[in-house]
């Protein structure tokens, strides 16, 4: 069911990771994952919505897309050999590039809000200059295979940066323009979930506050994000799992505890289902203490 929460990209041999234009036109199954780097996503083709932070955006050709290391987020799209999704991404190490970043203050603080959440805003609406966007990915994917890689990325990311900053005012006004936008269900929801994924999952209290049916609540999330709410809970509440035992060393069965699974051998089946790895082997091969 979920085989691919965290995503590792080696950053070891050069500090980005690069997909030029891959295109899907089926078996398209997006899921929910994260990855210790920073991420753009750029659309040329397809159409959906991505989940992130709690928000739900729409994917349509000309957006551009940004996640912070470690940020829950998944793309949803549906695909077919007449309307394929063509992407590309750049993954890369935030501490190493925003290091070249230090001589462009006006860049630098944009990047900096958008690396550590100061603006919430995350999907960048680039189709009025599709094009030029298009030429710059064309370009840095025939620059990268020279000697001057390292130069090329550093001028991509700042080329990137530049393109979000054309519209300062509105990414400076974009918090209040969230606030003031009307939520979605399946954002409700998310928020819901985000404040009770430690408790024991009740849809009957779910629904209750939320002033909908139960039936209503499990399609709508279904349809507005393209998983349904258990999926959506158990990588909530995995992913939290994650960071406890990266971070402390209590016991698996009081982490399983913490995030709302009260049966330590479910807790540790579905924990190795979901990572594919035991919580033990994770927290021997990630911990930071």
């Amino acid at each position: 069911m979920m085989n691919r929460l965290f995503e590792p990209i080696l950053f070891d041999l050069k500090p980005f990771h690069w997909i030029y234009r891959r295109i899907s036109d089926h078996n398209f199954r997006g899921f929910y994952h994260w990855h210790q780097g920073c991420e753009f996503l750029f659309v040329h083709r397809g159409q959906g919505r991505v989940i992130v932070n709690q928000q739900t955006y729409d994917l349509k050709p000309g957006m551009l897309f940004f996640f912070q290391p470690f940020q829950l987020h998944k793309v949803h799209v549906e695909v077919s050999h007449q309307t394929p999704y063509e992407r590309s991404i750049l993954h890369f190490d935030p501490i190493s590039q925003g290091k070249n970043l230090h001589s462009f203050p006006g860049l630098n603080t944009l990047f900096y809000r958008l690396h550590n959440g100061i603006y919430e805003k995350q999907a960048f609406d680039l189709s009025d200059r599709s094009l030029y966007v298009a030429e710059m990915f064309k370009a840095f994917d025939q620059s990268i295979a020279t000697n001057n890689w390292e130069e090329d990325c550093r001028l991509f990311l700042m080329q990137i940066l530049s393109c979000i900053r054309v519209n300062t005012q509105e990414l400076e006004t974009s918090l209040h323009q969230n606030k003031l936008r009307s939520l979605r269900y399946s954002e409700t929801i998310m928020q819901w979930i985000e404040e009770h994924y430690t408790e024991t999952f009740d849809l009957e209290k779910l629904s209750t506050e939320l002033h909908l049916s139960k039936p209503y609540v499990s399609r709508t999330f279904k349809r507005e994000t393209g998983s349904n709410l258990t999926e959506y809970i158990t990588i909530r509440r995995i992913k939290q799992a994650c960071h406890l035992l990266q971070m402390n060393n209590d016991s698996v069965e009081l982490i399983g505890e913490q995030v709302g699974i009260g049966d330590v051998s479910y807790f540790i089946h579905l924990f190795k289902k979901t990572i594919g790895t035991t919580p033990h082997q994770f927290r021997l091969s990630h911990q930071v203490m």
